[in-house]
């Protein structure tokens, strides 16, 4: 009986199988298509003009007339623009290495506690500040550092420190370190997002064969838990320089570029070229520039992470 059965359902299998038809290979680029559309009109296109644009002495508004490379010797030239591009270095330096060790040190505080409430509430605490408008968190600084009942000054005061009380944002000496140690302790949440996943995900095993080999939990977190977590620390520093070099909205809201210019970044100056003076064509040459400067960092630091690797596959 079982064996009849099994054989009288068999042609049954067979028309169902029959009746499921594979997916054509073009249904999936069907679906990708709305977003691809959207990622070239907003995304490439703008990029490609503003590239063209960089040619020209574009106001934004009418023609905009072929000058060939005027716009680059202009930039060469241009006293403000390399005192810009030196302080986004700087500030891109500092804020991607404080940021970035600030992260590995907070997610490695949180992953190696062992009340498993007590990592939520650290979790939920250093990224609770995603969801605060960076706008709101810079003005919030802007008055930490003022110079007259400033939040830092008034600090230093109260413990005996006067002396050390002084205008932050109002001298070039040290107004651009300033913007450096804003959201100190600067511990990034996308940054330890990242760092305490990648961890989270190390073997137990591994742990638990460390300890019996006599590794201390310090030596452990350069011997195993940094060496496996490089990829994503790799990602998030290659987004930290990205965002650095960009970076205007500290700069435009807190000190204006200023003082003297000691604040002034190739994002801000691109931004005034173009919305204060009208000098869209120069702002475009500004912004290749950037976006050049870009691909070369990140170019040598993927190249210095894959160099000899042995955790990935090229």
């Amino acid at each position: 009986m079982a064996t009849a059965s099994s054989v009288s359902s068999s042609p049954k299998t067979q028309t169902r199988r029959k009746r499921i038809r594979p997916i054509p290979a073009y249904v999936p680029f069907l679906f990708l298509f709305p977003a691809i559309v959207l990622l070239i009109a907003f995304r490439y296109l703008p990029a490609l003009s503003a590239v063209y644009h960089s040619f020209t002495d574009w106001t934004g508004t009418g023609v905009a007339n072929f000058v060939g490379l005027a716009q680059y010797q202009a930039m060469l030239r241009d006293g403000i623009f390399w005192a810009s591009l030196r302080n986004v270095v700087l500030y891109t330096l500092g804020r991607t290495v404080l940021t970035t060790a600030m992260a590995f040190i907070a997610a490695e505080l949180v992953y190696n506690l062992h009340n498993r409430q007590a990592q939520w509430i650290w979790r939920v605490a250093f990224t609770l500040p995603m969801v605060i408008p960076v706008t709101v968190i810079l003005l919030i600084w802007r008055q930490v550092y003022a110079a007259r009942l400033g939040l830092l000054n008034e600090f230093l005061r109260a413990v005996g420190l006067e002396a050390w009380a002084q205008p932050w944002l109002g001298q070039p000496s040290t107004a651009l370190a300033a913007l450096i140690m804003i959201g100190f302790p600067l511990v990034s949440g996308f940054a330890f997002l990242v760092l305490s996943s990648a961890l989270m995900e190390l073997s137990q095993e591994i742990n638990e064969a460390s300890l019996l080999d006599g590794c201390t939990p310090f030596r452990r977190i350069f011997t195993i838990d940094l060496p496996s977590v490089m990829g994503p620390m790799v990602l998030v520093i290659i987004l930290g320089i990205n965002a650095g070099l960009q970076e205007f909205a500290p700069m435009l809201i807190i000190t204006g570029g200023g003082p003297v210019n000691s604040t002034q970044t190739p994002g801000l100056y691109l931004y005034q070229s173009a919305i204060t003076y009208g000098k869209f064509g120069y702002a475009t040459a500004i912004g290749t520039v950037l976006m050049l400067l870009t691909l070369t960092f990140s170019y040598f630091i993927l190249r210095a992470r894959y160099r000899r690797a042995t955790d990935v596959e090229i």
